[in-house]
């Protein structure tokens, strides 16, 4: 099977709850299934529970049948557990959080290969804000926050070959334009603003459904802003 584009739902303070329920009803109906099973991989919030039953809601009012936890974060997790919930589950949901907090936990038990091998098998992926983030190839380490001459780069799930940044307009994307220049010149780079909707898949394919993506490139060591052809 062929693997599927994934979706993007950066959040933001924008969003509100109808329009997320919709465009959580249009990514799960790309599985082809009228009442997919969820996953929720909540890494990047350390498995916060609070965090687990606000985000269930909307993708449950979309249609879901069920929602469940993937336990990965804390101490002792049943990782058999957690690889059974993904196997038997329709669609993968990463939430939002901290990008490097997801990533981390993944690596830790093996779970970020696991992961991209299921989505190359086919499986279907939505993420939200750092959960977007951790679907693209790399995020930024910093030693120090705001300080770049801190910074490196850490491979995210690469499931598609895109750098993304959500919801980050009012701080005009500068983690993101910290993250290319890193990658170097010819790198590009995309920032999913606040309320926005957009899908990508592993062919290079990036479609905006509402709201304008920021698209950035390294141009010998500057960062522009550049349109979607160039």
């Amino acid at each position: 099977m062929s693997a599927k584009e994934v979706f993007l739902i950066p959040g933001g303070r924008s969003s509100k709850i109808k329009q997320t329920t919709g465009d959580f009803r249009t990514a799960l109906a790309a599985c082809g299934k009228s009442n997919p099973k969820v996953a929720y991989v909540g890494t990047a919030s350390s498995d916060n529970k609070a965090f687990f039953h606000a985000m269930r809601i909307p993708v449950m009012k979309a249609g879901a049948e069920a929602v469940t936890l993937v336990p990965i974060a804390g101490k002792n997790p049943d990782i058999e557990q957690a690889r059974s919930i993904l196997s038997d589950a329709d669609v993968v949901f990463l939430s939002g959080g901290e990008v490097e907090d997801g990533i981390v936990w993944l690596e830790k038990y093996g779970l970020d290969s696991f992961l991209t091998d299921m989505y190359h098998e086919g499986k279907l992926f939505i993420g939200t804000s750092a959960g977007a983030i951790m679907m693209g190839q790399h995020w930024v380490h910093w030693d120090i926050e705001g300080d770049d001459s801190t910074s490196r780069l850490f491979p995210c799930l690469n499931l598609v070959p895109f750098v993304f940044d959500t919801h980050a307009e009012k701080e005009d994307w500068v983690e993101l334009k910290c993250a290319l220049r890193l990658l170097g010149p010819g790198a590009k780079g995309y920032g999913l603003s606040s309320g926005g909707f957009f899908s990508a898949d592993e062919n290079g394919r990036f479609t905006g459904f509402r709201n304008d993506v920021a698209l950035f490139l390294n141009n010998d060591g500057k960062i522009e802003r550049i349109t979607a052809d160039e």
